[in-house]
């Protein structure tokens, strides 16, 4: 009996482990992509710079900019990682998907450009039989 009541409990952290909070992930998000533009900032220099101080980390020109690398990659992944549950069933769902075969490929690649060519066959044909026809009415002052 007591063996139920643990896992119950197991379960349970773990359903709240895995239940999705969008909120938190759009808050993670908008916030990568601030942390993001900042290191930019920082790395062009113009906009947003830090001024040479006594700290260790900030004391040279070098580290500043491996400092705005850091801030970066931060914003980078942080924004990833808001963004990546939304392609998650999308890989999935591309896994069920079948393929075509070259030769199908190619046959329908040729159809679609034989298409194009038709139709822009077809407007050249109606600009060469229009555009005379347009230049003689606007002549008659129509």
């Amino acid at each position: 009996m007591a063996k139920n009541v643990e896992e119950v409990k197991k379960n349970k952290v773990l359903e709240i482990l895995r239940k999705e909070y969008p909120f938190e992930r759009l808050l993670l998000g908008v916030l990568g992509l601030i942390v993001l533009i900042l290191g930019v900032y920082l790395i062009e220099g113009s906009v947003l710079e830090i001024r040479y101080t006594d700290f260790w980390l900030f004391n040279t020109p070098l580290k500043i900019t491996l400092f705005s690398v850091f801030v970066i990659i931060v914003g980078s992944v942080s924004f990833l990682l808001s963004v990546w549950a939304f392609f998650v069933p999308s890989v999935a769902e591309m896994k069920k998907v079948s393929w075509p075969d070259g030769p199908t490929i190619l046959n329908h690649s040729a159809r679609v450009f034989g298409f194009i060519i038709i139709i822009s066959l077809f407007f050249v044909l109606a600009n060469v039989g229009l555009v005379p026809l347009f230049k003689w009415l606007s002549s008659l002052g129509v």
